[in-house]
């Protein structure tokens, strides 16, 4: 039997996927409690967070890691391509504390993260197995955990993709992607609505929406309309149906809007799959399962309304091994999930990778996964997939297959995973509209300790090193808030520039904007490259008020910051810069003052005179002690904002 492994191990697993398959389920018990947003953290550059954009995003790599604190469980070669990207950013996260109430788990925010969730008073105590014998209650696990979420800084992950294209894989063509989102009368996502996609008379994709209502298209996966120039999208659902004619040259985010309010079952169906590894390295992963099973369910059963829960299991090893897989169904009784559980043993493996591709063919097509609900599986794996040459069945199609059933396939690599088990798990997730989860043992905060930095990012949604737990709730919180009529509020993403002593005002400044230019460009949802053509937008003052004169020392710093956005910009390799000697000639035949260039249309309209096939925008305002600078970045032909982001520049570090 000759098998073509797609790496060797790295090391040997941390022992962590297990605390990510009760995160990820006692998430699932919490997600329907309310969302309190969550306080800002503070700090320096080193996490990428979530920049504001009009649509989904066209290229990328994996969500920024901070450049201080241990590194998460990467591989050389991934950890390599962070340090260079990293290269000028500094990393000191501050997050303030908080305590929270999430259905019978008490999560205190701490400095570096969120600690682990411990049982309430009524789940205090060892729980009982269906035996009768003690199962012990979760500890703090001492956890830590990044996401990458490469759906949402698309233009990253495409970057991580080319970088390391020689890495063994499989190959799913995301280079260019059109997301289309489904809404119903009142603007809310449709979930689970039938999705076609069409060219030259021919279906070339079909699938369901996902909970935020979006599908997307991947033009380069079309080989029997590798040509088409547009496409036709039909979509149908209770809440109406909608079809799209769109042009494949044209805007990357579209919403198709039905006719009628989106309807959602009660209970709404929740089904929730572990795919486990159960080699010989992964026992402990399991009997942290078998022991938390219980209070899972203690607080699924607590939810009001409570939703239709059902548990299913798919084990893998490899050929040779006692089993190949080993599928146990959906079901909502606890108990025979429990006694499951207690016959699973880790065991066997030693080869390196694992079948995972004959686990995902078991887990897409061997599960009876509900119609009209949130399908979610977890993947919990330390090692990287075999490739199997008469395997029949592929990691690829199991991802083509799970977005047609709107399944979410999130993948968690433990400690010890190679890039080559990345790079697989990445592909995945992000095909799937799920995310890729990292794990490393609980080590210090963000940069704790240290000097302080001028720049500092302060992270939103998109990445984070809070504790395991904390991540995944966030996730499953954010999955389940799409079906109701609260979705989660989260803290904006913005850079802060601040004087120190020792670094002259212009070096800050270039810091900031350099930041602040690569984090528009990670979440570009337009693929960018060193040819594409930027042009730079004077930074615009807000138009004065009617009948007030404009204030000139807010004028003469948004000169100034334009500049230095245009220094930063002109020194990055993310583009090509073009010049903009006829700019004041081009503003005087198309009647524009400075103020309309913030403006997306009516900067697009300079940008194409200028022959710049994508531009930076900007407008400065002064708030109490701060400049607060927004930039955009927009794409001429179609005036679409590609991704946004927000600065605050300390007043010392103005004119």
């Amino acid at each position: 039997m000759e098998a073509r492994a797609f790496s060797r191990r790295g090391t040997s697993s941390l022992r962590l996927a297990a605390a990510a398959v009760l995160a990820l389920a006692a998430a699932l018990a919490l997600a329907a409690c309310a969302a309190a947003p969550r306080p800002a953290a503070t700090g320096a550059v080193g996490a990428s967070g979530g920049a504001a954009s009009s649509g989904p995003a066209l290229g990328g790599e994996t969500a920024a890691k901070p450049a201080e604190p241990p590194a998460p469980a990467l591989s050389p070669a991934t950890a390599d391509l962070k340090r260079s990207e990293e290269a000028t950013r500094g990393a000191d996260k501050t997050a303030a504390s908080k305590d929270d109430e999430f259905g019978g788990f008490a999560l205190r925010e701490e400095k570096g993260g969120l600690a682990a969730a411990a049982p309430s008073s009524a789940l205090e105590g060892a729980s009982r197995g269906s035996g009768g014998e003690a199962r012990t209650a979760p500890s703090q696990s001492g956890l830590k955990a990044g996401f990458s979420d490469d759906n949402e800084q698309y233009g990253l992950f495409v970057k991580f993709l080319d970088e390391f294209k020689e890495t063994p894989h499989r190959e799913l063509d995301v280079r260019e992607r059109i997301v289309v989102k489904a809404l119903d009368a009142k603007d809310r996502p449709v979930a689970n609505a039938e999705v076609l996609v069409k060219a030259g008379g021919r279906t070339l994709a079909r699938g369901r929406t996902y909970s935020d209502g979006s599908f997307s298209l991947y033009p380069r996966e079309y080989a029997a309309a590798a040509d088409a120039a547009a496409y036709r999208v039909e979509i149908s659902s209770p809440a109406g149906k909608a079809v799209l004619d769109l042009s494949r040259a044209g805007q990357r985010s579209v919403a198709a809007r039905l006719e009628a309010e989106r309807k959602i079952p009660a209970p709404l169906p929740v089904d929730v799959l572990f795919v486990m590894d159960t080699t010989g390295s992964m026992g402990e992963e399991i009997e942290r399962l078998r022991a938390t099973i219980e209070i899972i369910h203690t607080n699924l059963s607590a939810l009001k309304p409570r939703p239709a829960v059902r548990f299913g299991l798919v084990l893998y090893k490899d050929r040779e091994d006692e089993y190949l897989t080993e599928v146990h169904p959906f079901t909502a009784d606890l108990e025979a999930f429990q006694k499951v559980l207690d016959g699973v043993t880790a065991g066997g493996g030693g080869d390196t990778p694992e079948d995972l591709e004959s686990a995902l063919r078991d887990a897409v097509r061997g599960m009876a996964w509900n119609k009209d609900g949130l399908r979610l599986a977890f993947v919990v794996t330390d090692a990287p997939p075999q490739a199997y040459e008469d395997s029949g069945y592929t990691y690829a199609q199991a991802a083509r297959e799970a977005k047609e059933k709107g399944v979410k396939l999130f993948t968690i690599g433990t400690g010890g995973l190679p890039l080559e088990g990345e790079y697989v798990l990445r592909q995945v997730a992000q095909y799937t509209q799920a995310k890729y989860i990292f794990l490393t043992y609980g080590e210090g905060g963000e940069a704790e300790g240290g000097k302080e930095g001028s720049v500092s990012h302060h992270t939103g949604t998109n990445f984070t090193t809070d504790k395991l737990e904390a991540v995944v709730i966030r996730f499953v919180k954010d999955e389940l808030s799409r079906f109701s009529e609260k979705p989660l509020a989260y803290d904006e993403s913005f850079y802060e520039a601040n004087k120190i002593a020792d670094e002259s005002r212009e070096d800050t400044l270039g810091k900031l904007f350099a930041e602040a230019l690569r984090n528009l460009a990670d979440y570009s949802t337009y693929r960018l490259g060193p040819e594409t053509r930027l042009a730079v937008m004077p930074v615009a003052p807000p138009p004065a008020s009617e009948g007030a004169a404009p204030d000139p020392a807010l004028a003469a710093n948004a000169e100034y910051f334009g500049a230095q956005l245009g220094a930063a910009a002109a020194a990055s390799k993310l583009w090509t810069v073009v010049e903009r000697k006829d700019l004041q000639a081009i503003l005087k035949e198309l009647e524009l003052q400075l103020s309309g260039l913030a403006d997306e249309d009516s900067a697009a309209k300079v940008g194409k005179l200028l022959g710049a096939e994508i531009l930076v925008s900007g407008s400065v305002y002064r708030k109490g002690d701060r400049y607060e600078l927004f930039l955009k970045l927009v794409r001429v032909e179609t005036a679409e904002v590609l991704a946004a982001t927000k600065a605050k520049i300390d007043l010392k570090l103005g004119l």
